[in-house]
C-alpha cells in the first residue's frame, strides 16, 4: 500500500478506480490504513518533504471521501 501511495501522490494519490482495482478498497479505507501505517513505521525510502507531502496527499484524499 505504502509502494502503491508513493508512486502515487506527487500525483495527487491514486484514483479511485486504481485503489479499488488494487486493493478492493475504497478511497477512504485505503487512504485511512495507509495513513496508520505511515505513521507507526514512516518509509525510510521518503525524505521528510516528501513524506510530509505524502501526509498532505492522505489528509487530503481523507476529507475529501468524507
Amino acid at each position: 500500500m505504502v509502494d502503491f501511495e508513493t508512486n502515487w501522490y506527487p500525483l495527487g494519490g491514486g484514483s479511485s478506480t486504481a485503489i479499488a482495482d488494487e486493493f478492493g478498497l475504497s478511497d477512504r479505507d485505503f487512504f485511512r490504513e495507509v495513513d496508520r501505517i505511515v505513521s507507526d513505521d514512516p518509509p525510510t525510502s521518503l525524505s521528510k518533504g516528501e513524506l510530509r507531502r505524502m501526509r498532505g496527499v492522505i489528509r487530503r484524499r481523507l476529507w475529501m471521501a468524507r
